[in-house]
C-alpha cells in the first residue's frame, strides 16, 4: 500500500472517516443480559426460569392447560418456532403458555436435569400439575395440532 492511499475493496464507516482525516472512536457492543420471569412477556407467553417460577405459573393456571416451550439461547430451531408459539398464545387466550430458557442459570439447568431434557426445542403440556404431553422439534403444524388436541372445549 502506498502512503496516503487506501487499498481497500470495501469500506466501512470507520475507514471512510479515517480517509476524511477524522478518527472514529468505536465502542464495544454493549451486551444486555435480561432475565425472564420478572414480568416480561411476548404475546400471552409467560417466562419461568426455575421450578419455583414454573410452579407459580402452573398454580395460577389451575386446571387449565399449560403449554411449555423449553429453549436455549443458541438454539436456532427454537428461535424459528417461537413466533408460532406466541401466535398460539394469542389465538388460545385461555391456555397458559410458558417459555423456559434452559441455559439461563444454575436453577434453570437444574430444572432441565430434573425433567430429563436432552433436546431443544422441547414442548411439554401440563394439566393440574401433571405432564400430559411431550414432543420435540420445530414443526409449526405439529405444535398447533398437539396444543389444540390437548385443549378442552372451553379452551378452544
Amino acid at each position: 500500500m502506498r502512503s496516503g492511499v487506501l487499498n481497500v475493496k470495501t469500506t466501512t464507516a470507520a475507514t471512510r472517516a479515517l480517509a476524511r482525516g477524522r478518527a472514529e472512536t468505536r465502542r464495544a457492543p454493549t451486551r444486555v443480559v435480561t432475565r425472564a420471569g420478572e414480568g416480561e412477556t411476548d404475546g400471552n407467553v409467560k417466562f419461568a426460569n426455575n421450578k419455583q417460577e414454573f410452579e407459580a405459573v402452573s398454580a395460577e393456571a389451575g386446571s387449565g392447560l399449560v403449554a411449555v416451550q423449553i429453549s436455549t439461547k443458541t438454539c436456532g430451531p427454537c428461535k424459528m418456532i417461537y413466533p408460532t408459539f406466541v401466535g398460539l398464545s394469542e389465538e388460545l387466550p385461555k391456555v397458559t403458555f410458558v417459555k423456559i430458557m434452559g441455559d439461563t442459570d444454575l436453577e434453570s439447568r437444574a430444572l432441565m436435569k430434573e425433567w430429563g431434557v436432552r433436546v431443544v426445542p422441547l414442548f411439554l403440556l401440563f394439566r393440574n400439575g401433571e405432564r400430559i404431553g411431550e414432543w420435540s422439534g420445530a414443526k409449526a403444524d405439529i405444535l398447533k395440532e398437539n396444543v389444540r388436541a390437548a385443549c378442552n372445549d372451553d379452551e378452544k
